[in-house]
């Protein structure tokens, strides 16, 4: 299967945004190129400045064959697919992507999708991931480590002004979500957008920190990986918390 990284599209489209959000990356003594692994972590509302700057980070920096899996939604749309594509983003079809796995390509993986990225109010840095267990069971079959890493900054660039649940909650929409078709259409309303007050983002810092590798070797029952499921959650927090603290020295150094 053939991955359509394009290097300098890449560096070229992630430059501003470079500029803009600054970003910091922590952990790389965790990045291995030669050894391929899934990247799993926190999706930034709306999803168009964390993961162009990861992949950026990866593949240009670290020269990681990294392959973003993308909501299928990407690919309905003229032009924009062939941007998306060119990031090296591929449908997260399961089969499709355990050919790519075959190859040795790493993986960048948001459980949370795009009910994460369309967040709501008071969802900021929340990991939605539902109950989806494909992305480790994945790795686990192509002995992949797991390599969690938290991303501040990108829930934080716009102030939500329409929030989607006061639409998905009104009884005349839950009536809609009645009919079958139109449900699934809507994946039950998750992909209903918050709109937010401005469209020009936020200036503030981004941050990312890549944590050590865990592996699934030692999982053996549904109830080992649920627990370790939670346990990449924790990681994901606590890095979290981590960078918030590193972004309070240096503002407290920048002052």
């Amino acid at each position: 299967m053939q991955v359509e990284h394009d290097a300098k599209w890449i560096k070229r489209l992630t430059a501003l945004s470079k500029r803009y959000f600054t970003p910091t990356f922590l952990g790389e003594q965790y990045i291995d190129a030669a050894k391929p692994a899934m990247y799993v972590g926190n999706h930034s509302i709306y999803g168009i400045f964390d993961s162009p700057m990861l992949i950026d980070y990866l593949y240009n920096q670290h020269k990681v064959a990294i392959v973003s899996l993308a909501d299928h939604s990407h690919f309905y749309v003229p032009v924009w697919r062939n941007i998306v594509k060119k990031f090296g983003a591929v449908d997260g079809v399961k089969e499709q992507v355990r050919v790519l796995m075959q190859q040795g390509y790493s993986i960048l993986v948001f459980p949370g999708g795009g009910r994460e990225v369309l967040k709501r109010k008071g969802e900021a840095y929340q990991l939605i991931w539902k109950q989806r267990y494909g992305f480790l069971k994945l790795a686990q079959e192509f002995n992949y480590d797991i390599i969690p890493f938290a991303a501040l900054g990108g829930d934080e660039i716009f102030e939500l002004g329409f929030d989607a649940n006061r639409l998905i909650q009104s009884q005349a929409f839950q009536q809609l979500l009645k009919i079958a078709p139109l449900d699934r259409l809507l994946r039950h309303g998750d992909v209903i957008p918050s709109l937010p007050k401005n469209i020009i983002p936020k200036r503030i810092a981004f941050y990312f920190q890549f944590m050590p590798p865990q592996s699934l070797i030692d999982i053996k029952t549904t109830e080992q990986l649920s627990a370790f499921r939670d346990q990449i959650q924790q990681q994901i927090y606590a890095g979290l918390a981590q960078l918030r603290q590193q972004r309070d020295a240096d503002d407290r150094f920048n002052t």
